[in-house]
């Protein structure tokens, strides 16, 4: 491999198959064996790195080493009601870390981008991470909880399959109980959608309340697992009714775990026998809160 502090970085504006599938196959090798270890597809890259409602590809900077892609950084370009853009990455081979190629695939997209920005979740377990953003002047901005429970049986659940008007149901959830713009909200199902884990088997619903709790099942070499994706309720006994209809359903699916991510106060998730495993961090430059 050519040294890292020489490989040149590129913004790319054509987010195409091809190198979406570079980027998942870099991003499922710098996960490998972390807490936040799931499949990464070329599908699922696309599907977080595009604006749902213009279809606008991100900001995207690439390194590469003669063919191979050896990094990359990426800004979402911010939806309506997003006060700020997505920052996804650095993402860099392991082999080519610790020569600052990280730091200039990050300050390529920043002096590319005019919107204020926010991290993905970074797991606490990445010291390496979050040292990176600290030395990189980023500030800490939110705490997220990471639980984990075990499939179980329990209440019988409501699916979207066979719903008629599901996308005005999940977009009234959306305005009602996630605070999300009309035209956001709108493109929210779609959103969903395009994500290859998503199943209408796995969207549970409350027609009563208009709640919902979206599931997503994610496999890989070494396991298998239920994400919790979204809650969307307002009365407390919804939400733990949900959960536990989710944590049936991980038993049904045969999963070996159930996992919740949430910047709420978890007690929903602990009353339904879920423990606390872990946080994540978002990031965000000084001057933007």
């Amino acid at each position: 491999m050519s040294d890292p502090r020489s490989v040149q970085i590129d913004l790319l504006s054509n987010l195409n198959g091809d190198v979406c599938e570079e980027l998942a196959v870099l991003a499922q090798r710098c996960i490998s064996g972390y807490s936040d270890d799931r499949p990464v597809s070329a599908s699922l890259v696309h599907s977080r790195l595009t604006n749902a409602l213009t279809g606008a590809g991100p900001v995207l900077a690439v390194a590469r080493d003669g063919q191979e892609v050896t990094g990359w950084c990426a800004v979402r370009r911010p939806e309506p009601g997003e006060a700020r853009a997505r920052l996804w990455g650095p993402v860099v081979e392991p082999s080519a870390r610790r020569a600052s190629l990280g730091l200039r695939l990050l300050q390529t997209v920043v002096d590319a981008v005019q919107y204020p920005l926010v991290t993905t979740d970074v797991p606490v377990d990445r010291d390496g991470a979050g040292m990176f953003f600290t030395r990189s002047g980023w500030e800490v901005l939110d705490t997220i909880t990471v639980l984990h429970g075990t499939p179980s049986d329990g209440p019988g659940a409501v699916t979207a399959v066979g719903i008629t008007g599901l996308e005005a149901y999940v977009a009234a959830a959306g305005r009602r109980f996630a605070g999300l713009e009309s035209s956001f909200a709108a493109s929210t199902l779609p959103r969903w959608r395009d994500d290859a884990r998503f199943s209408a088997e796995t969207l549970l619903l409350d027609p009563p309340t208009g709640s919902l709790l979206l599931a997503l099942v994610q496999r890989n070499a070494t396991g298998s697992e239920l994400l919790v994706a979204e809650v969307w309720a307002a009365d407390a006994g919804v939400r733990r009714r949900l959960i536990a209809q989710a944590h049936a359903l991980a038993a049904e699916r045969q999963v070996a775990t159930v996992r919740a991510v949430t910047r709420q106060d978890p007690a929903d998730f602990t009353a339904s026998g879920m423990r606390v495993t872990g946080r994540c961090l978002t990031y965000t430059l000084p001057g933007e809160r």
